[in-house]
């Protein structure tokens, strides 16, 4: 088994996944007094957003299709997921795993036109008077 995953992340700017201890959130939880604290997660991992990926170009700002790629290891990637698999992250897949560069390829292909709902929006929607900050006006 590989010691790595490469986890692809759909959101523009990426996210920082926390792994926490659950039984000590489950004592915070049925503490008779809350605790103001935040808790502390005993592993992080912070991923690329689609603004790191190779082909991403801020003018066009093209976020469809792309995504920002992470080695994560293998079992922090279980953990986190096992930890959050009826997530956002997870079930819509703006967060996921695969094995090797080439599968990640072939996801991001067959994810290439699904809609995220973080693009923006298109320049020949825009209202009247609005032009984009890139046309050559």
């Amino acid at each position: 088994m590989a010691d790595h995953v490469t986890v692809l992340c759909r959101l523009p700017s990426g996210i920082r996944l926390d792994l926490h201890d659950l039984p000590s959130l489950s004592e915070r939880a049925q503490a008779s007094a809350p605790i103001m604290a935040p808790p502390q997660a005993r592993a992080s991992i912070t991923l690329n957003g689609i603004r790191q990926d190779p082909h991403y170009h801020p003018l066009e700002n093209r976020l469809l299709g792309r995504a920002g790629r992470t080695n994560v290891p293998t079992d922090f990637w279980k953990a986190w997921l096992e930890q959050n698999k009826t997530s956002s992250l997870v079930t819509q897949k703006l967060v996921f795993a695969e094995t090797t560069a080439a599968r990640a390829d072939n996801a991001m292909n067959e994810l290439a036109k699904e809609r995220t709902g973080l693009e923006g929006a298109e320049h020949t929607s825009l209202v009247e008077g609005v032009t984009p900050l890139h046309s050559a006006a």
